[in-house]
């Protein structure tokens, strides 16, 4: 593991903690490759509200060697608040690299990875918070719940004892 995750934050170190932390919130990977050919391959996905435009822009900024077409705007209806929605979305290309991460962030849904503790940077970190976190009165918290128990626990002791980060479940 710690061979492969070198490797990967080698071949773009300064993308792998945009890729990372956007996966640990909004972001996906989009892979049509399992079971139909080796090696796998995989697209990431990248979709924030119209609020987040910017965000949006950046990530594109950064990743943008992966990425054939810049941002686009979609309108659509959020079937949950029964509301029209704005948002911004890319893509990127199908690559290797990415089908690896597919074979960490992936068991037939988004899962925490075995091996966060080697890829969660403390910029990795920021891009998760600025995705799926908050500010409250008491701190900040980050939207956890797509994550089994057992791996809400395990990201929580890491937290703590790798940035002294106070947290609860």
């Amino acid at each position: 593991m710690d061979n492969i995750v070198g490797r990967l934050q080698s071949l773009f170190p300064q993308q792998f903690d945009i890729i990372v932390g956007s996966l640990l919130g909004d972001a996906r990977l989009e892979c049509r490759s399992v079971g139909a050919r080796a090696p796998i391959t995989a697209r990431l996905r990248i979709h924030h509200g119209d609020k987040q435009k910017e965000y949006v822009w950046w990530k594109y900024e950064q990743l943008k060697e992966f990425v054939v077409t810049p941002p686009k705007q979609i309108t659509w209806v959020n079937p949950k608040r029964n509301l029209t929605e704005v948002s911004w979305y890319f893509h990127t290309r199908s690559i290797r690299e990415f089908g690896i991460l597919y074979q960490y962030f992936y068991d037939r849904k988004k899962i925490l990875p075995l091996y966060i503790e080697k890829m969660l940077s403390p910029q990795a970190l920021a891009i998760w918070f600025m995705d799926d976190g908050s500010r409250t009165e008491s701190g900040g918290t980050i939207s956890t719940h797509s994550f089994i128990k057992e791996d809400q626990y395990r990201i929580l002791i890491f937290l703590k004892e790798r940035y002294g980060i106070r947290v609860s479940p």
